[in-house]
């Protein structure tokens, strides 16, 4: 039998692989982060981190928009997207405090990034523009009439019941 024939596998086993690679994806990119942390320090690791943010972000919208058959018309297309995004399929998924066609306004109760690096004793890492980047490149891969607004997300203070939050609007042109 072929070793990587996904076909011949059950559901139940396909799901637990992409689990799986999901999490391999966050090790490498938490284990990168940190070795360059290490070495260049944070100032030096958010610059070239962002500038990873700016093209995957929408390199793996894309693929999601085509293997899923997202047609891009508004916020609910937006959300399945991030929902489905790699590193997110093992985090903790954002919650919607408001959601409309034309509106969103999502948050994020927990963050493994930030958890993490209190577990190991790391300061809070100021991950706005980073966040808006990533948001704002899935929010353009599906319907650049998406503007995406941060209400909230660290160096900010947190709240207390949440780490980031974010606004999306469609702002469609006048006629």
């Amino acid at each position: 039998m072929p070793r990587n024939e996904l076909e011949s596998f059950p559901k139940e086993t396909l799901i637990k692989l992409i689990k799986v690679y999901s999490r391999n994806w966050q090790t490498l990119d938490g284990l990168w982060f940190s070795n360059v942390e290490a070495a260049c320090g944070l100032d030096t690791t958010v610059k070239i981190d962002l500038k990873n943010w700016e093209r995957q972000s929408v390199t793996e919208a894309r693929r999601l928009i085509e293997a899923l058959g997202i047609k891009g018309s508004g916020i609910a297309d937006i959300l399945t997207v991030l929902s489905f995004m790699s590193w997110q399929l093992t985090s903790p998924l954002f919650e919607c405090e408001i959601e409309t066609p034309s509106k969103a306004v999502i948050f994020y109760k927990h963050c493994a990034v930030q958890e993490g690096r209190g577990k190991a004793g790391k300061p809070v890492f100021p991950c706005k523009e980073m966040k808006l980047t990533l948001l704002s490149g899935i929010a353009r891969a599906v319907n650049s009439e998406v503007k995406i607004r941060c209400i909230s997300c660290p160096p900010d203070e947190p709240a207390r019941d949440y780490w980031c939050k974010w606004e999306l609007n469609l702002e469609t042109r006048q006629q």
